[in-house]
């Protein structure tokens, strides 16, 4: 299985909520031998006003799921797949091959942290809905993820993302009808059109366009996400942005 864990935040029943899920297990998943979904909801001893966990209990909180991810995988032989922050509480969730064994895995796990209430249950999610639907990000929020990274990128290299410079995106469409209703719907949202091309790939026509603004991650979230429901209203398929490091 392939790993790539990534971290966001959003609303889970009205709260805030931190999801950490490994992204790597989408192409793969669902795993016919693990139909088992398995989870243990610790309660924390000293959470934020907000419900997320506070920095002074979080070197515990590492340490508990270290125990749990080695204890559950090895007695249910299961995939840990990702867990959520919310209420006071933090969420683990696995994909097992048996829920034998589940409840004295997460006793065993938890006997060395005194004080730590916990709750834990299972069914069988055979398509592992929980992670599509749950844990795994939104289309939307994927992409904020991506921006994140890259902004990190920018920043190491001394970039003033604050600083106006154009940023250049590239869309991929099934028809060149499409490509042409987004090339007319785009120049008219500010964009300008900076190329077309023909890959030899699923979705052939392509186009790169782009518009000048600062990077900061609201401003270039919020490009990204309108150019993402734009390509989408023509069947597209968003690929991504790029620019110069801007230094001052």
């Amino acid at each position: 299985m392939t790993d790539n864990w990534k971290s966001y935040l959003c609303n889970v029943n009205g709260s805030l909520a931190s999801v950490f899920v490994n992204l790597g297990l989408r192409g793969q998943v669902p795993v016919l031998s693990k139909p088992w979904l398995l989870w243990t909801w610790l309660h924390f001893q000293s959470p934020r006003p907000d419900g997320l966990s506070d920095s002074k209990e979080a070197l515990t909180l590492f340490k508990i799921e270290d125990a749990l991810n080695l204890r559950v995988s090895r007695d249910c032989r299961a995939i840990p797949c990702g867990r959520i922050t919310t209420q006071g509480r933090r969420e683990f969730y696995f994909y097992a091959e048996t829920r034998e064994g589940f409840g004295e895995a997460v006793a065993g796990a938890l006997a060395g942290f005194e004080g730590y209430k916990f709750d834990l249950g299972d069914q069988e999610d055979e398509l592992w809905e929980q992670y599509l639907n749950v844990l795994y990000p939104s289309a939307e929020e994927v992409e904020r993820i991506k921006n994140r990274e890259l902004l990190e990128v920018l920043i190491e290299q001394g970039d003033v993302l604050t600083a106006a410079r154009d940023v250049q995106h590239w869309i991929y469409f099934l028809s060149e009808q499409s490509r042409s209703s987004f090339r007319e719907a785009v120049v008219k949202a500010g964009f300008r059109i900076v190329s077309e091309s023909r890959p030899e790939d699923d979705m052939p026509f392509g186009i790169s366009v782009a518009r000048r603004q600062p990077v900061e991650q609201g401003l270039i979230d919020a490009t990204v996400i309108e150019l993402v429901k734009l390509s989408q209203r023509f069947e597209g398929d968003y690929d991504g942005w790029e620019t110069p490091v801007v230094t001052q």
